[in-house]
């Protein structure tokens, strides 16, 4: 049946085990099966077990300790990117108000920093990729091609930079801008946005760090009160 995507082995053991720990039905410091028992319940190899386990530690879910076993690990401390991504999906595109915060405190940081050494450090080149590409946002109406988009502006924002980190952490924050963005752009008309990335363009073009600084700011906290104001705890975004 076509667009019907069939997990691995893998992937679903990865899945109940996510599952269980996010829920709450294995709590952090708690002890895992061991890699014959969790074979054996599931009925896979315990090279399916053992492949899962190493993404989950990556990811981490767990923590391994030779001799000793696998235990639930902290993943809100000794979590990665694509942890915030295992949480968006597990929750269907819902994050709790504490994490919204913490995601836009960090967002407001790294962007405003971005912005400030754009200021300095912009060439012509990147003023014209910036114009560009917010001409490519006027010309889209579908929400996901313009979230998609929103976030290539803020990826050339960061080679704008001049920072070769910056650009590197933006994409790494695509999996969570995005659907972000999408919840955004169902509340917020296009062109709201598109008024507002022009100005920050001409200011950065202009080498105003002052109101470069408070035009970033402005996109960003009006972004973060959309959703603050429409969509509750444990509501799909």
């Amino acid at each position: 049946m076509a667009g019907v995507v069939s997990l691995s082995l893998k992937d679903l053991f990865i899945k109940e085990i996510t599952d269980s720990i996010l829920s709450g039905k294995w709590a952090v410091g708690e002890r895992l099966p061991n890699e014959r028992e969790l074979a054996k319940k599931m009925g896979v190899s315990r090279a399916v077990i053992n492949g899962g386990m190493t993404e989950l530690a990556r990811w981490g879910f767990v923590e391994v300790l030779p001799r000793k076993g696998a235990f639930v690990a902290d993943y809100k401390i000794r979590g990665k990117i694509e942890t915030l991504e295992v949480l968006l999906k597990y929750s269907g595109g819902r994050f709790d108000p504490f994490t919204m915060d913490s995601i836009y405190e960090v967002r407001t940081c790294i962007e405003r920093h971005i912005t400030v050494l754009a200021v300095k450090r912009r060439t012509e080149r990147d003023i014209a990729n910036l114009r560009k590409q917010v001409e490519i946002l006027s010309g889209l109406d579908e929400i996901e091609a313009l979230s998609e988009a929103t976030h290539e502006f803020y990826h050339l924002l960061s080679i704008a930079s001049g920072n070769i980190i910056y650009p590197l952490n933006i994409e790494a924050y695509k999996v969570i801008y995005v659907p972000l963005m999408i919840a955004v752009y169902r509340r917020v008309p296009k062109q709201e946005r598109i008024t507002r990335f022009n100005r920050l363009v001409d200011l950065i073009e202009q080498q105003d760090a002052a109101q470069a600084l408070d035009c970033i700011t402005e996109i960003i906290n009006s972004g973060r009160q959309v959703l603050a104001e429409n969509y509750k705890q444990g509501e799909d975004f």
